[in-house]
């Protein structure tokens, strides 16, 4: 197993659902920064080493950030969407710093609550292709069917047994990873992890299961169920 990892953090979004005055990875989480606790998080980990930061070119907060001046955190200018940012930080640390056959990992900047004992069992899956964090569902999933502008039917129930919400982080080869994106890119697919650019090239990775409390802050509430779960996770 790779003694150490890079992790690219794509945070060049405005999460535009938290309709907050600043970029969501900017809003405030126990005095500091969203994104200060992600890396907060990450670096506490043994093997991770190295954070790259995917940003927009007009970012006017990250000098502020905790991070901004830590030789482990490397800033690098992200893209339109959120492959795109991916893409540029896989370049980045292909080109500058010779990653290329070796296992990265990509992790979302509004997930502050990974614990290490998720990482850990990310790491330890064995799978060449990847891997990455996920929950079974437990809810019964409905598959809809828009009928109108104003209402939705259920067009069917969908087996929960089979049904994971994908998280972060996710494991992949960067060389690999690239390529997939490019592929896909190219053929104005969309993905929406990186897996999703794995699979569409006929690759997959394992799913490992993950934990509740590693949720993604999208919405307000969110804000406040992370500030309320923070504390508990100082030694997990």
């Amino acid at each position: 197993m790779t003694d150490s990892y890079w992790v690219i953090l794509p945070a060049a979004g405005v999460g535009a659902r938290m309709q907050a005055n600043v970029p969501k990875q900017y809003l405030t989480l126990d005095g500091q920064y969203l994104i200060d606790q992600t890396i907060k998080r990450l670096l506490s980990h043994e093997k991770v080493n190295n954070i790259a930061v995917g940003l927009s070119l007009n970012d006017a907060y990250w000098l502020d950030s905790i991070w901004a001046n830590d030789k482990r955190v490397h800033r690098y200018i992200g893209g339109k969407e959120r492959s795109d940012t991916v893409l540029n930080g896989l370049s980045f640390i292909m080109d500058k710093h010779a990653i290329k056959d070796e296992f990265v990992l990509v992790h979302d900047a509004a997930r502050p609550l990974i614990s290490l004992s998720e990482i850990d069992d990310l790491l330890a899956n064995n799978n060449p292709v990847g891997s990455l964090l996920a929950m079974p569902a437990k809810d019964t999933i409905k598959q809809s069917k828009q009928v109108s502008k104003h209402q939705t039917h259920v067009q069917t129930s969908l087996d929960r047994q089979f049904i994971w919400h994908a998280q972060t982080p996710q494991k992949f080869k960067a060389d690999a990873l690239f390529a997939a994106l490019i592929k896909a890119k190219k053929q104005s697919l969309m993905i929406t992890d990186e897996s999703s650019a794995l699979e569409s090239v006929g690759q997959y990775p394992d799913l490992v299961e993950g934990k509740a409390s590693n949720f993604k802050v999208t919405l307000p509430i969110d804000l406040v169920m992370a500030q309320a779960l923070l504390p508990l996770l100082d030694n997990h």
